[in-house]
């Protein structure tokens, strides 16, 4: 209960949801005279939450991250590679500051070849996930590194109520199949596979040719009256080419198309597998152990070319970035709940261990065939970790949280060639979690939080810098409310304060690393959730975000492409004849491209739509993306590049086009 509650007061529009199986057919009509807003009921977020995630136009599980308000994914190197993720003022490049956690393993992946914190959830198959909660912020024991901004929790399907089968049709030659079957379906075990395959050639001249096949297989048995066992497996592999990023310059110039490309043999393959076993124990009616074991396997390679042919006009300048990874974890969690005079505490501990075994590299290539071999290394990161949360509510509305997590850190570094950028680093980070909630009636909630939290850094910089680098420390406070007017309105407003003691960019292209400096960010989140009529509802969020660096005179302090103001929102319509129907917007500021803010990046809005029929078995399903056809760009950089031609190096915006009208039409059998 304390994750859901916490997840849905730090959520704007209150977006932690749960659903338990793969049954989208329900025609209950959702409204507000039934919900509590309270921190001790998490139940308004969780029934409203279940119509976002049926009514969104979602290719995979990357896309879902749409729902957390206020944040916005961008994908700049075909469709296989993760998503930049872009929330609370901080481009967390594709994992940096985000945490994302599937049954309990970490996503996220420390020293990775293509940068901190690299977070690829393409292996999770949308109709698979079972429940999840959001998170703004460093504020939760048990979440630690790569948490500053936030954090999503998915958790699979326990036991699924039907059977399907799923065919999808679109636009630019896509498809894709998924099925779930039941193995094992007795009263006190269960099994399933589920399964999906994707194809499409995207929507740029030269076609990624990109295909995806995605398993998860799981066993759960009750063992006997008080242990759980669950056993799952699951992994994807995929192989893509991509367009790259498009120098404006030269589409202005007529010599390059909108979706065109430099150079059309960037792309990438990747494979990940993860192995993970859960024992849950009820040791009493007011306790529960759960322990956990995983292992992953990740294999990664990509090709990038960012600057064309600024470093060689003969050759060019594309690099393929590659790595291979072995990833061990142990988790063990203890929940009691108990009285402290008229107050019930709740109090939850837990222990973690985690190594990373990572070899990885950067070659130089020319149409993906080797040059030579700029950088090679063997990295083991370890990461062991205990932390204790104790929660008091007390009868008058009050409730308090007070947690504290330690983090020890080891880096070990072998430079196969740079002998003396070997070496050994140890780092420890201490968090104490703060949060307080009022209610002052079932329909009006105050809360207060504050934290420290972190992010690890690589090895390298760990080696070079010593511990302030290698596990800088944030600061976080949140200020906010949660209010209900009538039956009819849900409101949130929040008042959020974060500073980072460093920021290290990678550059990717050359395997370099910038110190930023400090960062310090303001911000307001708001949200309004409006049930119009009975199956009608609007909702609207809206986040705004002030980052500056602090070691920087002002006007020179501004963060190149922090998100500023996005806001996101739209109708919804669940009607009692099986006919669901939403229509999304999001919007994307400018943001400074440079220090000063005399450049700036091009805002977009840009509008989707999904329309569901259910009929007993049978699901159709039909979407739109970008309905209006809006040329917009989906990620965008201000550096140097040099095209054929060009004697010099020149700044420029590099962009990847954001899809153009797309439609995709599904139908779903169940049995």
């Amino acid at each position: 209960m304390k994750h859901f509650y916490t997840a849905a007061l730090s959520c704007l529009s209150l977006t932690a949801w749960a659903q338990e199986t793969t049954d989208t057919t329900s025609k209950k009509i959702f409204n507000l005279k039934g919900v509590d807003v309270s921190a001790n009921a998490d139940k308004g977020g969780h029934l409203l939450s279940k119509i976002d995630l049926q009514l969104l136009p979602v290719k995979s599980a990357q896309d879902l991250l749409r729902t957390v308000p206020g944040l916005f994914i961008a994908q700049h190197a075909g469709g296989g590679k993760a998503e930049q993720i872009l929330v609370r003022g901080i481009d967390n490049d594709h994992g940096t500051d985000f945490g994302i956690f599937v049954d309990g393993v970490p996503v996220n992946l420390p020293n990775h070849a293509h940068g901190q914190g690299y977070a690829d959830m393409h292996f999770l198959i949308p109709e698979a996930i079972g429940s999840a909660a959001y998170y703004k912020g460093p504020y939760e024991a048990s979440q630690g590194d790569f948490t500053n901004a936030g954090a999503a929790v998915y958790s699979t399907l326990f036991k699924p109520t039907s059977q399907f089968v799923k065919v999808e049709a679109g636009s630019f030659n896509s498809a894709r199949v998924a099925g779930l079957v039941n193995v094992v379906n007795a009263e006190k075990q269960n099994a399933y596979v589920i399964a999906d395959y994707t194809y499409t050639n995207s929507y740029f001249d030269n076609p990624q040719y990109f295909n995806r096949f995605n398993f998860l297989a799981r066993y759960n048995v009750a063992m006997n009256a008080k242990n759980t066992l669950s056993i799952i497996g699951s992994g994807f592999t995929s192989s893509w080419h991509a367009s790259g990023q498009v120098p404006q310059r030269a589409v202005e110039a007529g010599s390059l198309p909108y979706f065109g490309s430099i150079d059309p043999t960037e792309g990438g393959k990747t494979t990940r597998i993860n192995a993970n076993v859960m024992l849950e124990t009820n040791i009493s009616g007011r306790s529960v152990m759960k322990q956990q074991v995983y292992y992953v396997r990740n294999n990664f390679d990509l090709w990038s070319n960012f600057t064309f042919y600024k470093n060689d006009p003969t050759h060019g300048d594309e690099i393929k970035q590659w790595e291979r990874r072995d990833m061990a974890g142990y988790k063990n969690t203890f929940s009691h709940t108990g009285k402290w005079n008229n107050a019930t505490l709740l109090t939850e501990a837990g222990i973690g261990a985690r190594v990373d075994f990572v070899n990885l590299g950067r070659d130089l290539v020319e149409e993906r065939m080797f040059l030579s071999n700029e950088d090679s290394s063997r990295a083991i990161v370890g990461n062991y970790s205990v932390y204790i949360s104790e929660t008091l509510r007390f009868t008058n509305g009050l409730s308090f949280s007070l947690g504290l997590r330690d983090d020890f850190f080891t880096f070990d570094l072998h430079d196969y060639l740079i002998k003396n950028a070997s070496g050994s680093k140890t780092a420890n980070r201490l968090s104490p979690k703060f949060s307080a909630y009022y209610d002052v009636s079932p329909s009006w909630t105050f809360f207060a939080k504050a934290a420290t939290g972190f992010h690890s850094n690589y090895a390298n910089v760990a080696i070079q810098h010593g511990q302030s680098a290698a596990v800088p420390r944030s600061y976080g406070a949140d200020i906010g409310t949660n209010f209900k007017l009538g039956n009819k309105a849900l409101v949130t407003a929040t008042i959020w304060w974060l500073q980072c003691d460093a920021e290290y960019k990678f550059i990717a292209d050359d395997g370099s690393f910038e110190n930023m400096g400090r960062t310090t960010r303001t911000g307001v989140d708001a949200a309004l959730r409006y049930h119009i009529v009975n199956p009608l509802w609007a909702d609207v969020n809206l986040n705004f975000a002030r980052p500056r660096l602090m070691d920087e005179v002002k006007n020179e302090n501004y963060i190149p492409f922090a998100p500023v103001f996005t806001s996101t929102g739209g109708l919804t319509y669940q009607s009692h004849n099986g006919i669901s129907a939403s229509l999304r917007y999001r919007y994307m500021g400018e943001r400074p491209a440079i220090e000063d803010n005399s450049v700036k990046s091009r805002d977009y809005l840009i509008f989707d739509a999904v329309v569901r029929y259910n009929y007993k078995r049978y699901e159709w399903a039909l979407s739109a993306e970008n309905l209006t056809n809006r040329k917009w760009a989906e990620a965008q950089f201000y550096d140097e590049s040099q095209l054929k031609g060009e004697a010099a190096p020149v700044m420029d915006f590099h962009i990847t086009p954001g899809t153009p009208f797309a439609l995709r039409a599904s139908m779903t059998v169940r049995f």
